[in-house]
């Protein structure tokens, strides 16, 4: 009877470590006071259109609560990222949400925060060690390259050239919508890839690529990992006298100027990534993780992609 005794206080402490190492998020049976939580919001980069709507709701759901919030925007640098997120933690805050910027190289801040007791909630974009995190929320990336490509492939008749506009590579982003891309170019050997060229998710940068390509090649499709790329080659196609009913450009992400231009007869299509359901379903996961503790929250939450062309842009315009 006493080793039974000693066997149940020894599982009971385990349990309390456990739900210690999350810190302020273990319920205490009283209602959450929100003014005295402190939230930190580490963006991937706060010049890409995306990632400034996630940004802007974020900040209105959190601040509406109560809470104090931080935000730091690391530029698309990983070394920053994790520099401005161990920052954070050592300021003892009460939650971290971060949008990565590589999915190897920022993960150090996951394990870092696990370390100290500080629940991380991942938007957006996945990482390699997401398994240390609380939870991820976001649209599955691998699933946006197969869907667009299956839509591009669809369009040519399952026969042409086309070019690759990636994102920054090593982004778990980029891996997984290029591998969704691979998974359907490798069923339809009629569509060949001219090149593929890593555009960093930049407008500049997708616009001069593309130049270069349309000055030694033609080209049926230019197929962008993001809408701001897939905006630079519409440029890039229009700059050498030709349409974008010849040369076929298609997004990722469905942010306004993605819909303008669709709208516009420009760009072709682009997969919704509904960055404003994201941030609320953020919200309200870190809510329900503040009030009702750990045991309730999910290892993600996915988000589905909507594809939007001619046929249905006038439901998204505003």
């Amino acid at each position: 009877m006493k080793k039974k005794s000693i066997l149940v206080l020894v599982l009971a402490l385990s349990l309390c470590t456990a739900l210690a190492a999350y810190g302020a998020a273990v319920p205490s049976g009283s209602a959450v006071d929100y003014s005295k939580l402190t939230i930190a919001w580490s963006p991937a980069n706060l010049t890409n259109e995306l990632q400034v709507i996630l940004t802007d709701n974020l900040t209105a759901a959190i601040e509406g609560l109560g809470c104090t919030m931080l935000t730091a925007d690391p530029s698309s640098d990983p070394s920053l990222q994790v520099s401005q997120v161990e920052n954070y933690i050592a300021q003892k805050v009460d939650l971290i949400l971060m949008s990565p910027v590589d999915a190897a190289a920022s993960g150090i801040v996951v394990t870092e925060a696990k370390e100290a007791g500080i629940p991380m909630i991942i938007v957006n974009c996945k990482l390699d060690n997401l398994d240390e995190a609380l939870s991820y929320v976001g649209c599955d990336d691998t699933t946006a390259g197969e869907m667009l490509m299956r839509y591009v492939v669809d369009k040519l008749g399952g026969k042409g050239n086309i070019a690759i506009l990636r994102g920054p590579d090593g982004l778990d982003a980029q891996i997984k919508r290029t591998a969704g891309f691979n998974t359907v170019l490798s069923k339809n050997p009629g569509v060949t890839v001219f090149d593929s060229q890593a555009a960093n998710w930049k407008t500049a940068v997708a616009m001069s690529t593309t130049e270069n390509w349309l000055q030694t090649t033609t080209l049926d499709a230019v197929v962008c990992e993001n809408d701001e790329m897939a905006i630079g080659a519409v440029e890039a196609v229009k700059g050498e006298g030709l349409s974008c009913n010849d040369v076929m450009v298609v997004g990722i992400d469905g942010i306004d100027s993605a819909i303008a231009s669709i709208t516009a007869g420009e760009m072709r299509a682009t997969l919704l990534q509904d960055a404003v359901a994201i941030a609320n379903k953020t919200a309200e996961v870190m809510q329900l993780f503040l009030e009702k503790g750990a045991s309730t929250i999910e290892a993600e939450y996915i988000i589905p992609w909507t594809l939007i062309d001619s046929s249905n842009v006038a439901k998204f315009q505003k």
